[in-house]
């Protein structure tokens, strides 16, 4: 019998306490992590009294290095000791910054299937991509010469989070900044490197965001 989604276990709150307990944080260190008010907001999560929002459990997933479905349908104890033998591998598409344009303007499955590959070890919550970063206006938080895996936003207005990375693609390419919504349909795009002053582009300029989930 085939079981459906919605009638499988979930391990959210048992998974939570395992993983804070494993990597030796307390109940106000996670809170402080999620931007919750207090230690007992954290607390009812791993009590399961209280759901995280979808945007908290990407970010525990995240933190934790696991797949938000491990964190929400498995029993991470269970299964930590022999995780290393049965680990997978995510293949996703690495594209160069410099033709990031070029990859939104349509490249072709042809085109696509030529491009190199990374292997990950965490399974991606949507559409994921890798870009290779030039540059250093994002360091200390991305080096010049690494590698960002991007979650690709397919609601800018809705998603975008503020003191957030992302991969933002125009048609002169692709670049990787902070990036905050103004009045009239700008977007400024933020570095951390102090030494570059921010920057705005029209809304209407975007061809696609990435969020930025791992730095590789």
């Amino acid at each position: 019998m085939v079981v459906s989604r919605k009638e499988k276990p979930s391990f959210i709150a048992k998974n939570l306490k395992f993983l804070r307990k494993g990597e030796g944080k307390t109940l106000e260190e996670m809170a402080t992590l999620l931007l919750l008010k207090g230690k007992s907001s954290y607390m009812a999560y791993e009590d399961g009294r209280a759901l995280p929002d979808i945007h908290k459990l990407m970010k525990l997933a995240s933190y934790f290095d696991i797949s938000l479905e491990d964190l929400v349908y498995k029993d991470i104890e269970n299964i930590k000791s022999d995780k290393k033998s049965k680990e997978i591998l995510y293949e996703i598409e690495k594209i160069p910054i410099g033709i990031a344009a070029g990859f939104t303007k349509g490249f072709g499955d042809e085109q696509i299937m030529k491009l190199e590959k990374i292997k990950i070890p965490y399974k991606p919550y949507g559409i994921a991509r890798a870009f290779e970063i030039d540059g250093d206006s994002m360091e200390p938080d991305v080096k010049n010469g690494s590698t960002v895996i991007g979650i690709k936003v397919s609601n800018a207005e809705a998603e975008i989070k503020d003191n957030r990375a992302y991969v933002v693609v125009t048609r002169d390419g692709g670049q990787c900044k902070n990036i905050r919504f103004g009045e009239d349909d700008t977007i400024y795009l933020i570095s951390r490197n102090e030494k570059y002053r921010p920057k705005h582009i029209n809304k209407a300029d975007v061809l696609e965001l990435w969020e930025v989930w791992k730095i590789v």
